[in-house]
Order: C-alpha cells, then sequence, then structure tokens
C-alpha cells in the first residue's frame, strides 16, 4: 500500500487525545499485535475521518467512488453534510473524553456461553431478518449498494428465545469489559444480529454517547477474504483487527475511530454489537462523571476561546493514566476464561417451553386513544408505573405529573425527578408496552429523546404494535430525532402482525 505522511492527532503521553489540529506528522510505525496488525499509516488515509484525504492517494479513489455512489442516488450536497457532521464529530468528541485503556481495543475468543446463545438464536431466527431503513444521504453505510438487515432479539414473534438470548450476553459480556476497562459497567444497547453483504462499506466512525464500552462478536459469515474492522487506536495508529465466527472485539467505540473501509467481498458477514457504559464509582445509578455528555458545546467553547482549549487540555491530562494494553488485555481473557470454567460445571441447557401464541395488539392510533382514556380515568396528571408513583407538582395545574406524560410534553424538569428517584423507571412501560422514549419520539422532542438516551433508555424496547422508537419518530418525520437516533444505531422495526 502506498505510504505517505500523514495528518494525525497530537496525542499525550497517557494515550488521552488532545485537541485535534490539522498538523503533519511522520509515518507510523508498522506493526502487529496478538490478533491485529497495520500498515503503519493513521487518520485519513483509507476513509476520511478528521478531514478529507489528499487528492491522488489510494484511499482518495476509494473514497470518491464510496460518495458519488450516494450522490447518484440521493442528493450528492445531503450527502456531504452528512460526511462533514461525521467528521466533525471524530474530531470534537474523542478529545474531551476520557479513554479507561492504554490502546482503545482488544481481540480475545467469545466465552462458549455467549457465542453458543447467540449462534443458536441465529441458526433458528436468520429467516426473520429485515432490511434497516436509512435516510436519504445517511453515509454510516453505503446502503445504496449493499442491504443491512437485522435479526432482532427484540423481535415479538421469536419470545422468549430472544429475551434469554439477550440476557445471556449482557450478563457474559458484562465482566469481562468491566475487567478490561477496571470500571462498573451498566447496559446501554443490544439490539439483535446485524447482517452486512457484498460490497458493504462502514464509514469509519466514533459512537455517540451513551454507547462507550463495547464489543463486537461475529456470529457467521461466508466471506471469500477477511473482512477486517479498522480502528484507530489510541496512539493514532490504524490497525485491522479480524473477527472468525465466535472471535469477539473489545473497544472504546466513543474514543476509538471504527469501520470498515475496504468493501465486503463475500456472500454476508453477521455480528452482533453490545454496548455499555461506565457508571459512577461513588453511586451507581448515575453515568461516569468523566464522561462527557456536553463535548459538542465544550468543543465550540474551545475553538472560540483559547483559555478554554488550554483548561480542556489540562482536564484531560490530569485523568488518571489507564494501565497497558497488555495488563488490561489479559485481565479480559481470565474474565473470559472464568465464564467458560463456571459453565463447565453447570448442566445444558433444557428444552425452552413453548412460545405463547399472541393476540395482535391495537394500532398505533388505538393505542393512544387506551392511554388518555385510562389517564383520563386516573387521578389527573397522575400515574402508577411498575408499582411506584412518578411525577413532581406541576407549577401550572397543581397535579403529579407521570414520566409518560413528562416524556409526552417534554417536560425535562419532570423526568429529571422521576428517574432520580428510580433510574429504572426510564423503561417503565405502560399497559401497552409504550416506555417515556416511545412517547418522546412521537412528540418530536430532541432535547427529551437525548436525555432520557443518556439516562439509559433502551432504543430496541418495542410498543405492543411492535413498533420501535425510531420507527415512530419516522411515522410523524420528526427529523431531528430521527438522525439522532439512526446515528445511534438504533434499530427501525416497524408494526408487526403478533
Amino acid at each position: 500500500m502506498a505510504r505517505r505522511r500523514v495528518i494525525t492527532a497530537i496525542l499525550v503521553t497517557t494515550a488521552q487525545s488532545a485537541i485535534f489540529t490539522k498538523e503533519e506528522k511522520p509515518k507510523l510505525q508498522a506493526r502487529d499485535g496478538d490478533g491485529y496488525h497495520t500498515e503503519g499509516y493513521g487518520v485519513d488515509v483509507s476513509f476520511p475521518m478528521h478531514y478529507d484525504i489528499e487528492k491522488g492517494t489510494w484511499g482518495a479513489k476509494m473514497y470518491d467512488e464510496f460518495i458519488n455512489g450516494c450522490g447518484d442516488k440521493y442528493n450528492l450536497r445531503s450527502c456531504r453534510s452528512n460526511e462533514e457532521s461525521r467528521m466533525a464529530m471524530d474530531r470534537d468528541q474523542i478529545p474531551r473524553q476520557r479513554n479507561f485503556t492504554e490502546l482503545g481495543f482488544a481481540k480475545l475468543r467469545a466465552p462458549k456461553a455467549v457465542y453458543e446463545a447467540a449462534r443458536e438464536f441465529w441458526d433458528l431466527h436468520r429467516e426473520t431478518q429485515t432490511s434497516e431503513s436509512w435516510p436519504p444521504g445517511n453515509t454510516y453505510v453505503n446502503h445504496w449498494v449493499a442491504d443491512s438487515t437485522m435479526c432482532s432479539f427484540e423481535d415479538r414473534r421469536l419470545q422468549p428465545l430472544g429475551f434469554k438470548t439477550k440476557d445471556i450476553i449482557w450478563d457474559q459480556a458484562r465482566p469481562i469489559l468491566e475487567a478490561w476497562t477496571g470500571q462498573k459497567l451498566k447496559p446501554t444497547s443490544l439490539y439483535g444480529i446485524r447482517s452486512y453483504f457484498r460490497g458493504a462499506i462502514l464509514a469509519t466512525h466514533v459512537d455517540r454517547l451513551p454507547l462507550v464500552t463495547s464489543a463486537i462478536i461475529n456470529v457467521d459469515q461466508d466471506v471469500e477474504e477477511d473482512w477486517p474492522i479498522e480502528v484507530v487506536g489510541h496512539d493514532g495508529v490504524a490497525y485491522n483487527v479480524t473477527l472468525k465466527p465466535g472471535d469477539m472485539a473489545l473497544y472504546e467505540s466513543h474514543t476509538v475511530l471504527h469501520g470498515r473501509p475496504f468493501p465486503l467481498k463475500g456472500n454476508f458477514y453477521a455480528n452482533l454489537f453490545v454496548h455499555f457504559i461506565p457508571v459512577d464509582p461513588d453511586d451507581p445509578s448515575k453515568n461516569h462523571p468523566d464522561i462527557d455528555f456536553g463535548w459538542t458545546s465544550r468543543a465550540r467553547n474551545d475553538r472560540r476561546d483559547p483559555k478554554k482549549a488550554e483548561e480542556t487540555r489540562r482536564k484531560l491530562a490530569a485523568y488518571p493514566k489507564p494501565d497497558s494494553h497488555e495488563v488490561c488485555t489479559a485481565r479480559a481473557r481470565k474474565a473470559a476464561a472464568d465464564s467458560d470454567a463456571r459453565r463447565s460445571g453447570v448442566p445444558a441447557r433444557g428444552p425452552l417451553p413453548e412460545e405463547p401464541k399472541r393476540k395482535r395488539g391495537p394500532s398505533p392510533a388505538e393505542s393512544r386513544k387506551l392511554y388518555k382514556r385510562r389517564m383520563s380515568s386516573e387521578e389527573p396528571g397522575h400515574q402508577h408505573v411498575g408499582g411506584e408513583d412518578f411525577g413532581h407538582d406541576s407549577e401550572k395545574t397543581g397535579t403529579r405529573m407521570s414520566l409518560h406524560e413528562a416524556a409526552a410534553v417534554g417536560d425535562l424538569e419532570a423526568l429529571k425527578q422521576g428517574i432520580a428517584k428510580d433510574p429504572s423507571s426510564v423503561n417503565a412501560p405502560d399497559e401497552n408496552l409504550w416506555t417515556p422514549l416511545h412517547e418522546a419520539a412521537r412528540s418530536g422532542s430532541l432535547e427529551t429523546v437525548e436525555f432520557l438516551v443518556e439516562h439509559g433508555a433502551n432504543l430496541g424496547d418495542t410498543v405492543l404494535t411492535g413498533a420501535s422508537a425510531l420507527n415512530i419518530a419516522r411515522k410523524f418525520k420528526h427529523n431531528q430525532v430521527i438522525a439522532f437516533l439512526d446515528t445511534l444505531g438504533a434499530p427501525d422495526i416497524a408494526d408487526q402482525e403478533l
């Protein structure tokens, strides 16, 4: 491959990124590791990450085909706008977050309990995959060339196995990622098994918060050659990580650039993504204080005020130095081995109970009528969810407001008080399985949706008729909410015949 002087990040010795600048650096050293290798380049070589690639290079040629394909399908201006947003997020989010490991990624074998559960679900239900819907001009996947599909753990036709599989993955993956990072974690996202097909490209990006501590597991593949994940470690070097079925890549998805810039050569590649966020060591109900959800405004302030930028640099430099890559990886592998050792003494799972027959739920319109009827029959502005009573005294009405109603009308103060009282209430369903996130998606309040996601709202939960929050937002044409949920990778699940 061609080599050149590359644009990369200014790094401090603890592998914490400082403020990104478009500054020339020497070639990076080519090296191999345990489960990965690199050609010795950094950002903006294989794919635009911080800025556009230098014209005339091999990466620029591949990217021109990518972006022009989007322009042929949609409007090139829309495609370029999405790309500018992606690169701005890459530049601005990474250097304002704490890294919990030295290199930012590792590779190991998934625990047998995780892989076998995922593979069992896949083998039984792979034919239920549904195509994912992407907004016009979205460039995170070249969906104009190659489809992507989801085999959802939350599909109500596939229960109880779907939820059981999801629980196994949550329970078995968390100790490994906790050992790797040295942090206590709480789950944020796990939808199902996503498949990519011949010609697929995934634009290199970082995940939106609260997707922080993550893993990719290869469930199945039919490929003619390996389809590596390209990650840019905390050292500024791009690495190719190749996963075989049963392999697991750990990565700090909020600070490690990751993508698949080389087209898939093969029939399909099926993998799952599981995401967590570190919690506050002093209060596990809260997110870790070093996860900065206000990075967008901080980035603007840093650009305007050199003193603010210097404060950001000092803050990053003061973070604790992560343990070495070797130490972090060894801890993760031991946790995976411990999982397998515990499993060896546990009897094999017995047959699953018969799946209950489900009647078709009400239509979305009927669901809204039922919700309003129930609300009017209860104490005004008052609702019991999951055996608990949530809300606050409304200044306007003098009544107490439910979390669902607060989400529907965008009352952040009521949401804050309710969730502070019981953090689990963020995902409390009503009798039609609507959660506060579904209400916020229907109303179109981006601020409310962002708040609920930050506090652990499950993006993949579906209402009784089968629709996900992203699908609800799409029905009501709330474009800002659609774009936000879409960049998080939220599933777009439509109403189903149940």
